[in-house]
């Protein structure tokens, strides 16, 4: 026998009591979906009352006056609050699934949280490396609002290539690919971790639209004569008063390291005794290498420059320091803070623009010239090619594809001194006559 229901005539609700908990009346989706509740005051009308429950969460709203026996005109029946509850449950579940939705949608990956999830955990492991992916990431992938914005479930090759096609055209083409490796890094890294959510071939998209640029087999390298780049070691202590830029450009020319070995030595690195420069390796690659330091020999104009930078220093102290400055109270103005070691190749810029346009060599030239002419310099001195890729810390197979010109000119030289020469020594000698009766 079915349970008598209390609320549904004005004349069951009059013999209710009075109390703040609604009764309830589940009218569609059993207990959990949706349900008509009936309020009694202790004095006045009753109102009806709207339930909704799903997925755990709960609502509730009041619908209208009840046709009690004190109602006012607004005042409804038991159908038609039935119909009024069911209704207003309809518009409540579709906000609810909008709000689901929406929710969805900030969670769900895009191109920029991949690249924010990549750049800081890159940073957590080799914090230099990190920041310089994630300024070029920052630059050219979440400055452009449109892709960084994009979700990766409608990532394909073709957005990625439109995306590149905005590319800034004077970004050389090594440029380009040292960006598209972080970008394909922080596209696969959250699409692996939210594979199931994805598109199958989207690992496919992603390798296709950040295929590399071509390059040139042999990058042009800039190879300085030893004049220019005497004037270009003169002309960086000229630009700077402190000598602090002078004596990065000096060791740079006379070693031929890269910009990141250079600052990260010490003054125990120099050992003026031996004539040398313990230069740290770098930290290109994951292979490990079998010695941290590499023994470069310089001349003793060299250490000379340098033996006032040394004198009453700890052996740990870096070597070459610069003054950092900060900014004042007055708009415009700054002053000099503390020194400390150089950091990022970009803290160069303004003064080597100034130091070339100083030297008068072409105003195209970069600090890296310096170790390209190192390197064809022990070349072209005829020095073995896996010495030469020892003394600066890359490999022969690096040397070979990058300065191979060099490595005919210079071994070209060396065969020249090896040739014999077959004519005769000896002005009167004569050659017999063949076939000839004597």
């Amino acid at each position: 026998m079915a349970k008598a229901l209390p609320i549904d005539t004005a004349a069951k609700r009059s013999k209710l009591p009075s109390r703040k908990n609604p009764y309830w009346h589940g009218v569609s989706g059993g207990r959990g979906g949706v349900s008509l509740g009936y309020r009694q005051p202790e004095k006045g009308g009753g109102t009806w009352v709207a339930k909704l429950v799903i997925d755990g969460k709960r609502i509730e709203e009041r619908i209208a006056p009840a046709d009690d026996a004190r109602s006012t005109a607004d005042a409804i029946t038991y159908p038609a609050a039935v119909t009024a509850a069911l209704a207003w449950a309809r518009q409540q579940f579709a906000r609810l699934e909008a709000a689901a939705d929406a929710e969805e949608t900030l969670r769900a990956p895009t191109v920029r949280s991949a690249v924010t999830n990549y750049a800081a955990g890159r940073k957590a492991r080799t914090e230099r490396a990190g920041r310089n992916a994630e300024g070029r990431l920052a630059k050219y992938v979440l400055a452009d609002e449109t892709f960084a914005s994009t979700h990766l479930s409608r990532l394909t090759a073709g957005v990625i290539l439109a995306w590149r096609r905005t590319l800034p055209t004077r970004l050389a083409p090594s440029t380009i690919n040292r960006l598209l490796n972080d970008l394909r890094a922080a596209l696969n890294s959250d699409a692996e971790v939210h594979r199931r959510g994805l598109p199958a071939g989207l690992v496919g998209e992603i390798k296709s639209g950040t295929k590399a640029t071509p390059t040139p087999s042999n990058a042009r390298k800039q190879i300085l004569t030893d004049a220019a780049v005497r004037r270009i070691v003169e002309a960086a202590c000229a630009v700077d008063s402190t000598g602090d830029f002078g004596n990065l450009v000096m060791v740079s020319a006379a070693t031929g390291a890269r910009f990141s070995q250079i600052a990260r030595l010490t003054v125990g690195d120099v050992q003026t005794d031996r004539l040398r420069i313990m230069v740290p390796t770098s930290r290109k690659g994951r292979s490990v290498k079998p010695t941290e330091h590499v023994a470069v020999p310089v001349g003793l104009d060299v250490l000379s420059r340098l033996e006032p930078i040394l004198r009453d220093r700890s052996s740990r102290e870096p070597l070459l320091l610069r003054w950092t400055h900060r900014a004042t109270d007055q708009p415009g103005r700054w002053e000099r803070g503390g020194r400390r070691a150089w950091r990022e190749a970009y803290e160069v810029d303004k003064l080597w623009a100034a130091t070339i346009s100083a030297a008068a060599v072409p105003a195209d030239t970069v600090m890296l010239s310096l170790r390209h002419s190192s390197i064809v310099r022990g070349l072209r001195a005829g020095l073995p090619v896996r010495l030469v890729g020892a003394l600066h810390d890359t490999s022969v197979q690096m040397i070979e594809q990058h300065y191979a010109a060099y490595i005919v000119d210079a071994t070209e030289e060396l065969a020249r001194r090896a040739v014999m020469s077959l004519g005769s020594t000896d002005a009167t000698h004569s050659l017999p006559a063949v076939g000839v009766a004597a």
